[in-house]
């Protein structure tokens, strides 16, 4: 990220504030996708119309003005102030420093940063732990850790950082490139959903780097049948008629498991997230999975057709089974 940059400097008493502005924290913000204008921009050194806040009847000046105000879709979304190397960006008068100014009735954002080049810092209004501490030598090697708590639209929505991170960004940022054969083999698919009448989509999770990302997975419908094809057939008719009326979903809960070819798709913003699908290219095989080594998923939208929940029913009502 920093690839002319000396990190000895970070040591010398001349690198001071300024330098901690312009060497690291700038092009983090440029990175992150925040400019001078447009829809997630930065305000530098906002200046406020009434520099106090009220602690019951009594003002408290704020001593302080963040170096850097982040807006996204026109509202504030975190403030974040630069020290110097030397300076204890943990220190109870910085963090309070910059507290005071995320809650100023002229702010009022959740989040607030600080950043001395050694370290990175984030913290929401309503918890006195960090939300995220990185170290300068773990800036590119947690940068998805960075995104996720200073990225635009985790700070317009912070739900999203209970999501894993999306397994064909992880790939794209490899420089994988998109006509690239990707095998899965064994891969338990979850929520299956009919886009369109050329396109499907399936979710699943993988582990990568010893970490669990989320896949999402587009085929054409010409793929549904093989996918099924492991299946005892009334399960597969059950599960193909759901997807054929509304809602248009059906969750097979790490039930169906299949083997395919695969390749990156194009990115997708929804606006409140980015991903890249997984396209299918051709199935290897389809197994019938009996026993999926997960509890049933707590986060399937009422009204969705269950595959688990089908094979239990189809197993208690029947003498031999599937």
């Amino acid at each position: 990220m920093f690839p002319d940059f000396d990190h000895a400097l970070l040591d010398d008493p001349e690198f001071k504030e300024d330098s901690v502005r312009e060497v690291i924290i700038t092009p983090i913000l440029s990175r992150l996708g925040y400019t001078p204008s447009g829809s997630d921009r930065v305000i530098r050194s906002k200046t406020l119309a009434h520099p106090f806040i009220y602690a019951g009847t009594r003002q408290v000046p704020i001593t302080l003005i963040p170096d850097y105000t982040l807006l996204s879709e026109g509202r504030v979304v975190c403030v974040l102030d630069a020290k110097r190397p030397s300076e204890d960006i943990l220190s109870r008068k910085h963090v309070q420093q910059a507290y005071s100014y995320a809650i100023h009735p002229e702010i009022k954002c959740v989040h607030f940063a600080l950043c001395n080049g050694r370290q990175l810092v984030v913290f929401d209004v309503d918890n006195a732990k960090p939300l995220l501490v990185v170290g300068y030598d773990e800036f590119e090697a947690r940068w998805t850790d960075v995104e996720r708590f200073l990225a635009p639209r985790f700070l317009r929505f912070p739900a999203l950082r209970k999501f894993a991170p999306d397994l064909g960004l992880a790939f794209s940022r490899l420089g994988l490139a998109k006509h690239a054969k990707i095998v899965f083999q064994g891969m338990q698919l979850n929520l299956f959903a009919r886009v369109s009448d050329e396109l499907m989509t399936a979710s699943a999770n993988s582990l990568f780097a010893e970490k669990d990302h989320c896949v999402s997975i587009d085929f054409h419908p010409r793929f549904l049948d093989p996918m099924l094809a492991g299946l005892p057939t009334s399960l597969a008719a059950q599960f193909r008629n759901a997807l054929s009326r509304a809602p248009f979903q059906a969750a097979a809960e790490m039930v169906i498991e299949f083997d395919a070819e695969l390749a990156l798709g194009d990115e997708v913003d929804n606006g409140t997230e980015q991903f890249i699908p997984l396209v299918v290219r051709k199935v290897l095989a389809s197994r019938f999975n009996h026993s999926p080594d997960c509890p049933p998923a707590a986060d399937i939208p009422r009204g969705v057709f269950r595959l688990r929940s089908a094979y239990s029913i189809g197993n208690s009502t029947t003498t031999g089974g599937y």
